[in-house]
Formats: structure tokens, sequence, C-alpha cells
């Protein structure tokens, strides 16, 4: 049962069982966004602003200003007609090594490790939508010392349209969003790195037809990724899966990275969320 609104008193009492020297390290943004998260924990399911306010006893303005931070770094979703938060895979895989290492053989944490030996210690990435980028939400990084430029920020932001993840996640929407989505990633872009509406749609009827994406050099020189769709549940936004590397290595090895990602993810297909044309 979601526990009742803190009081004030309730609020000093809790605080005060702490010693000064806790108090002392504690940031009061820091502290709310990990109440925030417990308190999703308790609840376990989407919250409004109202909720959390009257749940946890923030101040609107301090509990709007932290849904948006959270969400703008992928830690929530944004639900705009329900006008509801809800958490998003990122959160479970910011903590759960610590849980695989006890109790897990089966997470999607090992299933990614399991991805990174067997493709040859390649970079594996796993991409959630964030506004018009594609958001790095989890990645186990690639050892190769030839491509310094290689290495990506976890949490890194990729405009859509110019990643092999991003290119999957738009694939699963209408034309109509298409043109949307890129009229606003081209509005940020210089002018020669402009895609046109027209090309980027018959590359996601391919990545339709075909089942994958597949990119070089689009984001690194000398570097490209292959990524398919990420089942997920219907309550978690769309994501895709992919293998990243020199691109000598991806021709190479093309056909048999995309046989990788396909089996390992067979076990997640009964939890496909619906496609949208």
């Amino acid at each position: 049962m979601p526990r009742r609104a803190l009081s004030k008193d309730d609020r000093g009492k809790s605080d005060k069982e702490m010693s000064s020297r806790e108090l002392a390290g504690v940031i009061k943004s820091a502290k709310r966004a990990l109440e925030l998260f417990d308190y999703f924990a308790e609840c376990r399911r989407p919250l409004s602003v109202t909720d959390i306010v009257r749940g946890l006893d923030y101040p609107q303005s301090s509990a709007s200003a932290l849904l948006k931070s959270l969400t703008k770094l992928g830690y929530l979703d944004y639900d705009r007609y329900q006008r509801l938060y809800m958490p998003t895979l990122r959160v479970a895989l910011f903590g759960g090594w610590v849980q695989d290492e006890l109790f897990s053989h089966k997470s999607l944490s090992h299933l990614i490790d399991e991805l990174r030996i067997a493709s040859g210690a390649q970079t594996i990435i796993l991409g959630m939508q964030n506004d018009i980028y594609v958001q790095y939400i989890h990645m186990v990084q690639s050892p190769q010392q030839d491509i310094p430029a290689w290495y990506i920020k976890p949490g890194s932001l990729r405009p859509l349209c110019r990643s092999a993840t991003g290119r999957i996640l738009l694939s699963r929407k209408s034309d109509v969003e298409v043109q949307q989505l890129l009229w606003r990633i081209n509005a940020e872009e210089e002018p020669d790195r402009r895609l046109q509406v027209g090309d980027l749609l018959k590359e996601l009827d391919l990545i339709r037809r075909e089942g994958y994406a597949y990119t070089e050099g689009m984001v690194t020189p000398h570097t490209g990724v292959i990524a398919v769709e990420m089942p997920t549940p219907p309550s978690q936004p769309p994501m895709a899966l992919g293998i990243g590397g020199p691109i000598d290595i991806l021709r190479q090895e093309k056909d048999r990275y995309l046989e990788l990602l396909r089996h390992a993810l067979q076990p997640y297909q009964v939890r496909r969320s619906p496609v949208r044309l």
C-alpha cells in the first residue's frame, strides 16, 4: 500500500534520527530523488505530479522540477496525454548489477555481458528514445585502443536519425511522426548535415522489412553499429539493442552479429509491445 503523506512533524522526526554529521552530507535534491524512486517502488504504478506532492509532501514547484530533470536524464518516462510519470529500465539497470552478482544469471545486464563476449569484446549499446534523441542508457564498452574516440559515456545522447539504435526507434513510428521529429532534429543541425525526409523514410521502410538497422561512421568515424528492436513491456518506452565496433570488423561479422542479437532477444519476444505504423 502506498504510504500516507508525510507531515512536517514526521519529516522532522526522520531527519532528527540521523546524526548532524550524516545530515551534513545529504544534498536535498539527491535525497528527494532517492525518496521519489522509493515511493515509485511502494506504489508500483505511474504517478502524477499531484500524487508525488501529496505522497511525499514536496512543494509543487520542487516536485515538477525534479520530475522534469529525471525525465531529461532518461530515468523517467512521461506520458503527456495522461500526465503520468513512470521509471524507465535505466533505473533498474543502474543498480541491477548488484542484484545480478547475488541472485540472478538471466537478467538483462547478464544478457548484455554475454553478447559482449560472443561478439569478441565489441561495444554493446542499449538505447531508448529521449525526445529527439536516442539515449544510451546501458553500455558495455569495447577495449579497442586503436579508436580512442570510440569511448561513449553512458547516458550520452545522439540524434535519432544519426544512429542505428535511433533509426530502429524511428522505424516504429508513423511517417507523420518521423517528419515532425526530423524537422526538429534538422533545426539543430548544420545545413550540410541535415537529412531529407524522403531519404530517411526510404531507409526506415528498409529497416521495417529487414528487421535491423546498420550505420557506418554516422556518429564516430571508422565505427559502426548494427541494431535491432528490444522487446519491452507496454509500460516502458521502446528500446533498441546494438553491437558497435570498427567498420572493417562489422562488415566481416555483420550476419553473425545480427544472429547473436536476435538469438539473445528471443526470450523477450513474448513481451513485445505493439508497433505503431
